[in-house]
């Protein structure tokens, strides 16, 4: 069989996520030998297989049905992925007999495996133990090496960015120090922050990951995954934003307004640091965002620029919008005030909310009334704005 990309483990695995859950070992084995047959072909008669391809797992899986979606942080993904790897571990074991084999992925990034008991004829049979599995910050990796060779002007920027580094948080950690850094906050306090939230809720790289795919999967003008962690202010922002609001859980409340202040300053995105955002977060072009203190936002949203999420008048407490799961927001909407936003809507751009929104429904106009369904299931993720004709 060919080297293994690790961007064809993810193929595969959204493979496997179509599949009923019994049927996914068998379908696994039959690619790879089907894979390995095709590769043993292409070697010999220097063409690729009729029907198999050239021994890749791409060519493999080719044309079969798959899930679109498939978020760092969903179960399923992750048994589907974690199913791939140890079948090409088990394969890696069988090959070495039992020593620790290289697993033909790409390079670009540490391996993710410790090594089986080396030696132990007790333990012929012990599966390698898997201490990460990392296929976002792996894909970031193989594509910045890729984007130095294509342009090497930006290879200072990529290695001291992203190569540099042996994790995505940390890569995360140097970019939030660097654009937040100013003459009353140096990079190295920023810095030391940072990885301090990092190593203290791990969740906080998962919802990185899961931000990065909103990105790639929804916005037509991202076209790789480094793309966001490098350029996108919109991500940056979100995820400045998601180490504010751990300093303000942990009660370091004028440390985190200050993230807010630099937030705010810098991407022109300001966010309160007790807001509560959820993840797979997509802010297109992200210019004049604002989201209140009692905001809460649901998983997978989709908002473009100059979106308000605010309170109305001069009330304290509880006084801004709840935004349910896959909800879209339009460029320019306003939604004001305790209000919910039901799952799966669309709020229509340059409208004002003011009322509670029915799930899986469209509101448009000024003030905001429901003229219709959302269309579709997951309006966050299809993007579509354009509101059908209703008569």
């Amino acid at each position: 069989m060919r080297t293994v990309l690790l961007a064809e483990l993810v193929t595969v695995a959204r493979v496997l996520m179509a599949l009923p859950e019994a049927e996914r070992g068998p379908f696994l084995q039959r690619l790879l030998y089907r894979a390995h047959a095709a590769h043993q072909v292409s070697k010999r008669l220097g063409r690729p297989h009729p029907a198999w391809g050239d021994g890749s797992l791409s060519a493999a899986v080719a044309g079969l049905p798959r899930r679109r979606e498939a978020f760092a942080t969903d179960p399923d993904y992750l048994a589907a992925l974690g199913l791939v790897i140890a079948a090409l571990a088990g394969r890696a074991r069988r090959k070495s007999g039992g020593r620790r084999a290289a697993l033909g992925l790409s390079p670009g990034a540490p391996m993710c495996y410790s090594a089986v008991a080396k030696g132990d004829p007790a333990m012929p049979e012990t599966k390698p133990r898997m201490s990460t599995i990392d296929p976002v910050w792996q894909r970031v990796c193989d594509e910045a090496v890729a984007a130095i060779q294509a342009e090497p002007l930006l290879g200072g920027l990529i290695h001291s960015s992203l190569l540099h580094h042996p994790s995505m948080e940390r890569a995360l950690a140097y970019r939030f120090s660097l654009k937040l850094a100013s003459g009353e906050m140096s990079e190295q306090i920023l810095r030391e922050i940072a990885d301090e939230a990092f190593s203290r809720d791990p969740d906080l790289g998962q919802m990185a990951r899961a931000d990065i795919m909103a990105v790639f999967e929804r916005d037509p003008a991202c076209h790789r995954f480094l793309q966001p962690i490098l350029f996108f202010k919109g991500y940056q922002a979100v995820q400045a934003y998601r180490i504010g609001h751990w300093l303000w859980t942990q009660g370091r409340i004028d440390l985190a307004y200050f993230v807010q202040m630099r937030v705010s300053e810098v991407f022109g995105v300001d966010i309160h640091p007790a807001a509560k955002v959820g993840r797979g977060l997509m802010i297109d072009h992200a210019h004049s965002i604002v989201i209140g203190e009692t905001a809460v936002v649901g998983d997978n949203v989709s908002m473009l620029h100059s979106v308000t999420l605010g309170g109305t008048g001069k009330e304290d407490g509880d006084r801004h919008p709840k935004i349910g799961n896959g909800v879209l927001i339009g460029a320019g909407a306003k939604v004001l005030g305790n209000i919910h936003v039901g799952h799966c809507s669309r709020i229509a751009a340059g409208s004002v909310v003011l009322h509670d929104v029915p799930p899986c429904s469209t509101v448009a106009g000024v003030p905001a009334r429901v003229v219709g369904e959302a269309g579709c299931a997951q309006p966050s993720v299809t993007m579509d704005q354009l509101i059908a004709d209703q008569a």
